[in-house]
């Protein structure tokens, strides 16, 4: 899904580690290729395909299971979090492959997109879109699952030390090594050559989820552009330059990222505060005069080991 995973694991023998890993990035695999927008005559795009044709598709559990999750977010953030932002479709930030559709093209396509389009029954495991031309992007609430079925799958092959990163959002469980976490650099988005310091991750296993315009990111027309859109105007957003969440849950965590970076910070701040256990750091730009462009919940900025 355009994004580059890295996986790590301790305290067993190599071919056991080389081994479960291998598995874990099968079962990753097998789920990327089916939530992933770019590829032909998976799920996302067979739901396309049959847009506004009235036609109920089934689809598989992994993937009703995201798609609830991608609606009850889009619905807690009043659709700045919105999974059918995929209408928008000249948009492409692939290295060799980038492009920026043009503004009439973008305007077309504002009608397509909208939450609701998007149909579910989770317990039949069957959706479809209401209208032709709307289109999936799964980017913003399908990562963290994914990694988390990675993670599972190192854990059932007896594993009990490890770290998945994919992209900048990190999954982790147990410790590196005897007496030593896991320890992970937050970068500082203001300037991504730059570390703001270390955290080490609890031995009960965490997760830190980070948003950011620094990733995936091009040059057109004297503007830069990166793969974050906000569903309401199909252009990248400015609300933040980048942030980071850090909790216990996936499913606590997952998709506010997104839909944080849309909104902006004082929105960002006051959705933190309903997320169970999340601790926040935000990076610019600031709210007005005298505001800061990088903030941090004081549990965040406890732990943060400055380097």
């Amino acid at each position: 899904m355009g994004t580059r995973v890295e996986l790590s694991v301790s305290a067993v023998p190599e071919a056991l580690a080389r081994a479960a890993m291998a598995r874990a990035w099968d079962r990753m695999t097998v789920l990327a290729a089916m939530m992933s927008r770019f590829e032909a005559g998976n799920p996302l795009d067979q739901l396309a395909s049959q847009a506004g044709r009235g036609q109920v598709l089934p689809v598989p559990t992994a993937l009703a299971q995201v798609l609830q999750a991608a609606l009850q977010r889009a619905q807690d953030t009043d659709g700045l979090y919105d999974p059918t932002v995929g209408s928008y479709q000249g948009w492409d930030f692939r290295p060799g492959l980038q492009h920026r559709p043009e503004a009439a093209d973008l305007r077309a396509q504002r009608a397509l997109r909208g939450w609701r389009r998007l149909k579910l029954d989770p317990r039949q495991q069957l959706a479809s879109l209401d209208r032709h031309g709307v289109r999936l992007d799964l980017g913003g609430a399908a990562k963290l699952p994914i990694l988390e079925a990675g993670l599972q799958r190192l854990k059932e092959e007896g594993i009990a030390h490890a770290l998945i990163n994919g992209g900048g959002d990190i999954l982790s469980l147990g410790q590196a090594g005897p007496g030593r976490p896991w320890r992970v650099a937050l970068r500082d988005p203001r300037a991504p050559e730059h570390w703001l310091g270390v955290i080490d991750m609890p031995p009960s296993g965490a997760v830190l989820a980070a948003s950011g315009d620094y990733e995936r990111c091009f040059v057109a027309r004297g503007r830069r552009c990166h793969h974050i859109l906000d569903p309401r105007s199909g252009e990248p957003s400015q609300g933040l330059q980048g942030l980071a969440l850090l909790g216990s849950s996936v499913a606590e965590l997952n998709a506010w990222g997104p839909a944080m970076m849309v909104a902006g910070p004082a929105q960002a701040r006051r959705w933190a505060h309903g997320v169970q256990g999340a601790e926040l750091m935000l990076a610019g730009p600031g709210e007005g005069q005298g505001s800061p462009a990088l903030w941090m919940s004081p549990g965040l900025a406890r732990q943060l080991q400055r380097v």
